[in-house]
């Protein structure tokens, strides 16, 4: 028998375990970076959500600027068409917004002036507002034109944009292999593109891009899908190599490069109002004299600030390899449990497997994705755990 004092130090004993730091720590930051990938799938979303409706805006009272009385007058009807005002008018309130929060969070505001001063001539920071000005406007623009391709050539075509982000990373922070390894690049691209395959199935229908800006066709168009494709994961690498690199605060760097991005407009703008391609007095006075189109834009702008936000936030946690090969792959799945949550709160007594059976299988191999993505990042972390217990071996001995 156990003495009386044994049975008591047995008792006060927990029931459960507790759960080593390290344990926790990891459950916490997956806990993050997937709430933060979440927010980033319903801020893509809702983007494009709102630009769709915005351009889909088949009437719109257009206003007429007397220039005798200077006043604005409603004349007749006529399409938003007006893409490169939209993201002038993008930059200009990210720009505000982020020199604001900046301003009121810094806390040695002539040290972060001055190091952007510094290296605001770099090709990092020349590449971060270029691919910055482009992405926006192919992407929130919506220019691309009606063109129809198979499933698979559109998810590996979308697929590229991981070995991208590593290939951009390799050239421009010098990581070799972009710094992880080629079966971690391997198996992203491969899990992103059955993810996406598997989404362009359950969806039963042939990829469309649709678009309401210049209309291409050839060689231009395959040119330009690839640049939509690449620019956003540039953007994610420049983003990363300003703040670590050159050691930039990151709300500075935000607003900075829609500052930048505002001025290299402007005259695009001008040329464009001049060439005849965009009546930018028209699109200002359409805009701020049409309220369901002010709070579009409105709206987008918010958004946008979210969008940048989040997607700086993953970046900074992981790196921007990982950030763009896990919202690029996540994307497919957010918009499948979004369906699934629609269809069961819209008839609760639904049963997927049984009257869905080609979306459900599916959606198995979808979560044969998801298993994927997760065997590339324990791998990709083993990988990383060897190479720093090797430097540290090394600088032991030496």
């Amino acid at each position: 028998m156990l003495s009386n004092s044994g049975a008591n130090a047995g008792e006060q004993q927990p029931l459960i375990k507790a759960v080593g730091q390290s344990s926790m720590g990891s459950a916490c930051f997956l806990a993050v970076v997937g709430a933060l990938v979440c927010a980033w799938c319903v801020l893509d979303s809702w983007q494009h959500a709102v630009s769709a409706e915005l351009f889909g805006v088949s009437q719109v009272t257009q206003a007429k600027l007397d220039p005798h009385t200077g006043q604005v007058a409603l004349d007749v009807n006529h399409p938003f068409t007006y893409p490169l005002t939209l993201a002038f008018f993008q930059f200009a309130f990210m720009a505000v917004i982020f020199l604001g929060i900046w301003s009121v969070l810094s806390r040695n505001r002539e040290a972060d002036v001055a190091g952007v001063r510094k290296n605001l001539f770099s090709p990092q920071w020349g590449g971060l507002v270029g691919t910055h000005i482009f992405s926006t406007f192919w992407l929130q623009s919506l220019m691309m034109p009606m063109q129809m391709m198979s499933p698979m050539i559109f998810a590996a075509s979308r697929a590229l944009q991981v070995p991208a982000a590593a290939g951009f990373r390799s050239q421009i922070i010098g990581a070799r292999f972009g710094g992880h390894p080629l079966i971690t690049t391997g198996m992203m691209s491969g899990a992103a593109m059955l993810l996406i395959y598997s989404q362009a199935m359950i969806s039963e229908c042939l990829c469309i891009w649709s678009g309401h800006g210049i209309q291409l066709a050839g060689i231009s168009l395959v040119i330009i899908y690839l640049l939509v494709l690449i620019l956003p994961a540039a953007n994610a690498v420049c983003m990363e190599s300003v703040m670590k690199d050159l050691d930039t605060d990151a709300v500075l760097m935000l607003a900075t490069m829609n500052i930048i991005a505002c001025l290299c407009c402007a005259p695009i703008l001008g040329f464009a109002h001049l060439s005849g391609w965009e009546d930018v007095q028209m699109a200002f006075a359409v805009t701020m004299g049409n309220q369901s189109l002010y709070m579009l834009v409105l709206w987008l702008g918010v958004q946008m600030v979210l969008f940048s936000a989040v997607t700086l936030a993953l970046i900074s946690m992981m790196d921007s390899f990982w950030a763009v090969a896990l919202t690029m792959s996540f994307k497919a799945v957010f918009w499948w449990c979004s369906n699934i949550m629609h269809m069961y709160m819209s008839c609760p007594m639904t049963n997927v497997s049984i009257q869905q059976p080609h979306a459900s299988f599916w959606g198995f191999i979808m979560l044969a994705g998801c298993v994927a993505v997760g065997l590339a990042a324990k791998i990709d972390a083993e990988t990383l755990k060897i190479k720093n217990a090797n430097i540290k071996a090394t600088a032991e001995k030496v």
